[in-house]
């Protein structure tokens, strides 16, 4: 029987020490592929996946309705946002970078989901690089346009040819989230 992808990144998560969560345009509130109640159910499927590991989130999103979800604000960084003045995003993304060099040393997955090329310095590449140089991570990228890999992480790649927000979606209704 062939997993689906979301039993796949479960799996994934399963083994990982740290989680690291890219959210791109896909999950963009206005980009009238889903609508609000679709996307908040994606993210109450994403707290769910990533339930008790450690976690960080990088949006590249200007909406602010990942502060909306389940998901600990502490724990985003969200470098576009606008009108969410109690969030320092200096001080968000230094409290990121210092959480990724934790992560050395340490089994880290990274979910990318829905990310493309709207603003690829701040997710994919450096997604990419932590990938290519930290031997013990795994990228996971999920995306319906732009899923491919670059040949340098090896086997440490996983490419879903899908729409991030319709996977974590649906397998949370159809499975009651795992």
């Amino acid at each position: 029987m062939n997993e689906t992808p979301y039993q796949t990144i479960h799996e994934e998560i399963e083994k990982a020490e740290f989680v690291l969560v890219g959210i791109g345009e896909e999950f963009q509130a206005d980009s009238k592929l889903h609508t609000e109640e679709e996307l908040l159910r994606a993210y109450a499927s994403l707290d769910r996946l990533i339930s008790g590991k450690p976690y960080f989130v990088v949006t590249q999103n200007e909406d602010n309705l990942i502060f909306q979800s389940e998901l600990l604000d502490f724990f985003i960084t969200a470098p576009f946002a606008k009108g969410k003045p109690e969030q320092n995003i200096p001080e968000q993304w230094n409290a990121y970078l210092n959480w990724l060099t934790a992560t050395l040393n340490h089994r880290l997955c990274m979910l990318e989901l829905g990310v493309g090329f709207s603003a690829p310095q701040v997710i994919r590449f450096p997604f990419e690089r932590t990938a290519a140089f930290h031997l013990k991570s795994r990228l996971i990228r999920v995306n319906e346009t732009f899923w491919q890999l670059p040949d340098n992480i090896g086997d440490r790649g996983i490419s879903i040819w899908e729409n991030a927000v319709s996977i974590l979606k649906n397998d949370l209704q159809s499975t009651g989230g795992i």
